[in-house]
């Protein structure tokens, strides 16, 4: 009996520390959120000669993203809104006339009344919603593919953390390398198929926690 209880003390103090700590959101990017650059063979020095490929000056070229493994800054500026009415009227009525006809007993006159019932029934609903939403900052991504057509398939993921609050950003797209500006930079408007993703996960702190013992006896305490 005393083992079953300290099984049962050790399962129940692992599930309070797991609940404590703060896992990973889940996220709905289906693709790799990094890519490493692509290795080249090292190329032999010819020395001796004036140009030397492996200290080669590219004049005419930037540094703009266009190899996997290379890196773009993405400008948020996303911003929706969406307004939606809708208005339904549902009216019913029902008329009805009933005469029951009169009859002669003794000379008096029976029944003979009449009864003309009536319902109606109305509803009306209207509907205004208006949603707003907008999303600004920077985020580095990473050019995780190279399309056919020559687009950069591009993600990226950022974590802040504040105090116990860790804040995930995560962003994934397609870019056309001709819209990319020469500070290697491109607005998140201009991608395709894209992605932006805003999660947090929280954590206490040690010094925030209470006991278990603390938690018990301050649950079944009357005030």
């Amino acid at each position: 009996m005393r083992s079953h209880l300290q099984t049962f003390l050790v399962l129940l103090s692992a599930a309070l520390f797991l609940a404590g700590c703060a896992a990973t959101p889940e996220t709905r990017i289906q693709r790799p959120l990094t890519a490493a650059p692509q290795t080249t063979a090292p190329v032999a020095v010819n020395n001796g000669a004036i140009f030397q490929p492996s200290h080669g000056l590219a004049l005419f070229e930037d540094r703009r993203a266009r190899r996997v493994g290379d890196i773009l800054t993405v400008n948020l500026v996303e911003r929706t809104s969406i307004n939606r009415k809708s208005e339904t009227t549902d009216e019913r009525k029902g008329n009805a006339s009933i005469s029951l006809p009169q009859a002669q007993v003794g000379g008096a006159s029976l029944f003979g009344a009449s009864w003309a019932p009536s319902s109606s029934n109305k509803q009306e609903f209207k509907d205004n919603e208006t949603n707003s939403n907008t999303v600004t900052g920077t985020i580095t991504v990473t050019v995780v593919e190279v399309l056919g057509n020559g687009n950069l398939v591009v993600a990226g993921e950022k974590q802040l953390v504040v105090n116990n609050d860790t804040e995930y950003i995560r962003m994934a797209g397609v870019v056309n390398p001709a819209q990319i500006t020469a500070a290697n930079t491109v607005n998140s408007t201009q991608l395709a198929d894209v992605q932006i993703e805003s999660r947090n996960a929280q954590s206490l702190d040690k010094s925030q926690m209470a006991g278990m013992m603390a938690r018990f006896f301050l649950t079944v305490l009357p005030f």
